[in-house]
């Protein structure tokens, strides 16, 4: 453990046993004005930001944010992870009503390593708290607005007055939208029930499908990898396919328990990753549409995105299988025709085999990207450190700058 994680950890710490003490010294009370507005916010949030870091001067960075009830439940509690100044950033929030309009709002940030403690009022669905540096001259001070514009969205703002408030400057701009996360089902053109769960922040941004290798279900393989891409901004659709189990990673594969027969093989998974396109299409997820496969689903993804160009933007490639398992559905001639881009990832562990180098021949042919991790394992936990045993940073900026062209 780092000095800095010790040193945000018992930021964190001495932040809550603050707030409780002052709740155990104070018996606040729940009105419904005060507190209706705030539980408004509850939730996971995708959050864009407008920053200040020198006057004038202004950089946009993004996380994601989860607002709960706070300790005694009159108030709310935010937790936020992101950036800011080109390095990782979190914030500790919490806001408590008081009575019918006033508020108390306590926060912590690991840029400056403080709390603050801050007084105000709610009126026509907007609170602002004031913080002032010397409470009695009341020269230099802040002040906090949120403005709740719908229920999936809400404004939380700060400003800088160093003339007794006759002025005021922006110091954070953070808009705040609702991430929607459903458990969804389609019916493939073979009439097979598919599960998956749903993420989503907006419809017009870009949404990305994953699959799972053999064995796994999308919660088991990805349950640490969803969390980044939403802190990217991205709408993600993870499906469980027909193939599939709790071998690995943990959890279990919905649509295989609910079949009723089990007698599949991995080429017969991909009505599953059609249907999981043909649903967000009829659901009008009109952002860029873009494939993730691991292992089996990387080599179906490869086929539907040769064969349905128009629909898919782009696609990720997981070492996409070669072996006899996959005889029937073999992704390299499909490779060939690929017009829309592609990168294929493989760990350097896997370059032994001739069929992989072949693979990565054919792919550098027809100029589609290729990266080979030197620390890795296979599929898409090429992403997860704990998989990994090492650090995965650098696939992770690969992964990203790929993406890059259709974040938004």
């Amino acid at each position: 453990m780092t000095s800095n994680t010790l040193k945000t950890i018992c930021q964190i710490a001495i932040l809550l046993w603050f707030h409780l003490t002052i709740s155990q010294q104070e018996q606040f009370t729940c009105k419904n004005e005060s507190f209706n507005f705030l539980k408004s916010t509850k939730g996971q949030w995708f959050v864009t930001t407008k920053d200040r870091t020198l006057p004038g001067n202004y950089e946009n960075n993004h996380g994601t944010a989860i607002i709960t009830n706070s300790i005694e439940g009159c108030g709310i509690k935010e937790s936020y992870r992101g950036t800011y100044r080109n390095k990782p950033y979190g914030r500790e929030v919490v806001i408590t009503g008081l009575d019918s309009t006033h508020v108390q709002m306590i926060a912590l940030d690991s840029e400056h390593g403080s709390f603050s403690t801050l007084e105000g009022a709610i009126k026509n669905d907007t609170l602002t708290t004031y913080w002032y540096r010397n409470k009695t001259v009341k020269r230099l001070q802040s002040k906090y607005i949120m403005s709740v514009n719908s229920a999936n969205r809400f404004e939380f703002s700060s400003y800088l007055s160093t003339d007794y408030g006759k002025q005021w400057a922006l110091t954070h701009q953070r808009i705040y939208h609702k991430i929607t996360h459903n458990e969804v089902t389609f019916t493939t053109t073979d009439n097979i029930t598919v599960y998956g769960d749903l993420y989503t922040i907006n419809q017009n941004r870009t949404t990305l499908i994953l699959t799972h290798q053999g064995g796994s279900n999308a919660q088991g393989e990805y349950h640490t990898i969803i969390p980044k891409l939403l802190n990217e901004g991205y709408n993600v659709l993870a499906i469980d396919l027909r193939v599939g189990g709790s071998s690995y990673y943990g959890d279990y594969n919905r649509t295989v328990a609910n079949l009723k027969k089990d007698a599949f093989n991995y080429c017969d998974a991909y009505p599953d990753i059609e249907g999981a396109l043909n649903y967000l299409i009829k659901n009008n997820y009109t952002g860029p549409r873009i494939l993730w496969g691991s292992s089996y689903s990387a080599a179906l993804g490869i086929q539907l995105a040769s064969k349905r160009p128009n629909d898919i933007s782009a696609i990720l490639a997981f070492s996409p299988s070669t072996g006899n398992a996959v005889k029937n559905c073999h992704p390299n001639p499909y490779l060939e025709n690929i017009s829309i881009p592609l990168l294929l990832l493989r760990p350097q562990s896997e370059m032994e085999r001739q069929a992989s180098i072949n693979q990565l021949n054919i792919a550098k042919a027809h100029n589609h990207k290729t990266y080979i991790a030197k620390h890795g394992v296979h599929g898409s936990s090429l992403l997860v450190e704990e998989r990994v045993k090492e650090d995965v940073s650098k696939t992770w900026e690969i992964i990203l700058e790929f993406l890059s062209p259709y974040n938004r």
